[in-house]
C-alpha cells in the first residue's frame, strides 16, 4: 500500500516554506507525505484531511468543503477564529515541531485503517463508530458521545425492541436525576438532527408496551 497524501494550504508564507521543504523529504514520514494544494484542487478532489492555518480554515468553512479531521496551525497572539464546525480539528499551536505534528497525523491514519473493519454499511448509508458518523454518498450526520450511546444501543438491539428502561440503563446507568423524560428529550432531538441534517424519516421509532427500534429500512 502506497502512502497516504496529506495536502497542506496556507496562508501565512513562513508555515507555507516549512511544509514545501517537508512535502521534499521523502523520509518524513512512512504513512504519508505531505503535498501542497489550492483551495480549488481540495474542492475537486474532495479530501477527507488536511493541514492549514486560521485565514485558509475560514475559506474552506466558506466554502462549505467537507471533510472527516483537520490540523490547524495557529499563530501566536492571534485571537481563535469561532466556527461551527462539526468535523475533528486538531489545534497546534507555534512554534511548531514537525516531529510532533507528524506523529499525530500517523496516529490518526493508524485510527482510521484500524476502524475501518469495524465500519457498519446499509443500503445507503454507513456508521463509523470511531467518527461516531452516519455518511452517504452526499453528507454526514456526526453524533455527540450521547447520541452514539443511544443510536448503538438502539442498532445492537437488531430488530428487536429495547425498553424505555433498559436503554436508561444502559445510556445513564440510572444516574442521579435522570428519567424517562431525558430520554424522550434525546430521542425527540436525535430524530429531528437525522431528518434535518440527513433528511431521513422514521429512523427510530417507537411502539407502547415495547419500546424503541431502529428502521434499517431507511438506511
Amino acid at each position: 500500500m502506497g502512502k497516504s497524501i496529506i495536502p497542506f494550504i496556507f496562508e501565512n508564507p513562513y508555515l507555507n516554506n516549512i511544509f514545501v521543504e517537508a512535502a521534499s523529504c521523502l523520509k518524513v514520514s512512512k504513512y504519508f507525505c505531505f503535498q501542497k494544494y489550492t483551495l480549488e484542487e481540495i474542492k475537486k478532489n474532495n479530501l477527507k484531511i488536511f493541514v492549514l492555518d486560521n485565514p485558509s480554515l475560514m475559506k474552506i468553512v466558506n466554502q462549505n468543503i467537507k471533510f472527516d479531521n483537520i490540523f490547524v496551525i495557529n499563530e501566536p497572539n492571534k485571537k481563535d477564529i469561532n466556527l461551527k464546525i462539526s468535523s475533528e480539528v486538531n489545534n497546534i499551536n507555534i512554534p511548531i515541531k514537525m516531529n510532533d505534528i507528524c506523529q499525530r497525523i500517523e496516529n490518526y491514519l493508524i485510527q482510521i485503517n484500524t476502524n475501518t473493519k469495524r465500519i457498519i454499511k446499509y443500503k445507503n448509508f454507513s456508521y463509523d463508530p470511531s467518527t461516531r458518523k452516519l455518511i452517504n454518498k452526499s453528507t454526514f450526520l456526526r453524533f455527540t458521545e450521547k447520541e452514539d450511546q443511544i443510536f448503538t444501543c438502539l442498532m445492537e438491539s437488531a430488530n428487536l425492541y429495547i425498553t424505555k428502561k433498559d436503554l436508561l440503563n444502559k445510556v445513564w446507568s440510572y444516574g442521579d436525576g435522570i428519567d424517562t423524560h431525558t430520554l424522550e428529550t434525546h430521542i425527540y432531538a436525535l430524530r429531528k438532527k437525522i431528518e434535518s441534517k440527513l433528511n431521513i424519516k422514521n429512523l427510530i421509532m417507537f411502539e407502547e408496551k415495547k419500546g424503541y427500534y431502529i428502521n434499517k429500512t431507511v438506511l
